[in-house]
């Protein structure tokens, strides 16, 4: 019995030793395949973020290019995002309700 294990053994030992190795690559470390796929997901989803940041940036960009040469952008951008109004205006603001 002793000998026929022994026998197996040797037989198979390169395909043992590349079980092992497939495993310790794969699953074992921090390179092993699982984590590098992470890392990869990780990577596409902050170059996204980059992406729409430099898009931010780039309107940014122009809006503060307009405001600093054009006064009618600085009243625009006064009665969008701060509600101002002239003397002689009224303004009113309806909100919808969509938590119903």
């Amino acid at each position: 019995m002793g000998s026929s294990i022994k026998h197996w053994f040797f037989k198979l030992k390169y395909l043992i030793a590349l079980a092992v190795f497939i495993v310790a690559i794969g699953f074992v470390g921090e390179s092993s395949i699982v984590n590098r796929i992470g890392q990869q997901q990780e990577i596409s989803r902050l170059k996204g973020e980059i992406d729409e940041y430099n898009r931010k940036f780039e309107q940014d960009k122009k809006t503060l290019h307009a405001l600093k040469n054009d006064p009618e952008a600085i009243r625009e951008v006064a009665r969008s995002r701060y509600f101002m109004k002239t003397d002689n205006e009224d303004i009113y603001i309806v909100e919808d309700d969509e938590d119903e």
